[in-house]
């Protein structure tokens, strides 16, 4: 991994966490969503660790993304201090730090579940739905408020980073193009984390429309997941694969069956 220009920068290093984190929880989504449209009984320990990573892997999006755009923040407007502030192993320490807060919630409700359950419910076989493990009033509050704090503080990271890299392009008499890209890859981000947050009037929009329509109850659900889920994460490959230039290079080149050797010159050659 070591011989891999892109496996020491920052933004690389930050991009592949993304993906790994964003396939994880597409693939553990799908297999609750499975579960729900085939309903089967599964144990409560084995359901509390599908939803417990689903959620922590679901709340690292957001964070990663903000990680993401003070990275550009540093390269635009702190140039001189960006190879020594943003390095691979920062950002490795940085992953890490996102996962121990994410699992915050996720620990929280496993031990109001422990005070709260009676030992049996633990050697039991349930549905595996989010509200049949975490049902009681609190577990809900502190979901909500670990979501919303998230959110916040990603919001308010990319206001910043966006107003910070806007007076610096203003001010910038050379160097727009790669100013002019930060700004829209931090627009892009903002777009994530506004789909992201479409989740949260889901219950809401659900329940009003099922009511109208309850024919749609086996659809409803799946679209929603497709929109709040799904298309977030496709955005991140357009914005570190497709616009960048030497994933784009490389892409083309495995497209065309070329030799990996000519690719991996290719990442070299970048600057």
């Amino acid at each position: 991994m070591s011989s891999n220009p892109c496996s020491q920068e920052a933004r690389y290093v930050l991009y592949i966490f993304l993906v790994f984190n964003d396939m994880l929880m597409v693939a553990l989504a799908a297999l609750l969503h499975v579960l729900t449209y085939k309903p089967r009984f599964i144990s409560v320990p084995v359901c509390y660790i599908l939803v417990s990573t689903s959620g922590t892997a679901y709340r690292n999006t957001p964070l990663i993304l903000a990680g993401m755009a003070l990275e550009r923040y540093v390269a635009v407007c702190l140039p001189l201090h960006h190879g020594r502030v943003c390095t691979a192993g920062r950002a490795r320490h940085f992953n890490a730090a996102v996962w121990w807060v994410s699992s915050i919630p996720s620990l929280a409700h496993l031990f109001l579940s422990l005070s709260e359950r009676p030992p049996s419910f633990y050697t039991s076989d349930i549905m595996c739905y989010s509200l049949n493990i975490f049902s009681s009033p609190r577990q809900q509050m502190i979901g909500v408020a670990g979501n919303g704090i998230c959110m916040a503080f990603v919001w308010v990271t990319l206001v910043y980073t966006y107003a910070q890299v806007l007076c610096a392009a203003r001010a910038a008499s050379s160097n727009k193009g790669q100013i002019q890209k930060a700004q829209n890859t931090i627009l892009l981000h903002a777009a994530q984390q506004l789909l992201c947050m479409l989740s949260y009037v889901v219950p809401v929009y659900e329940n009003y429309v099922l009511t109208m329509f309850p024919l749609l109850r086996n659809r409803l659900p799946f679209g929603n997941f497709l929109v709040t889920n799904l298309l977030p994460r496709i955005l991140s490959p357009l914005i570190y694969g497709i616009r960048d230039q030497a994933f784009r290079t490389h892409i083309k080149r495995a497209l065309l069956c070329q030799g990996s050797t000519r690719s991996t010159v290719i990442f070299s050659k970048r600057t």
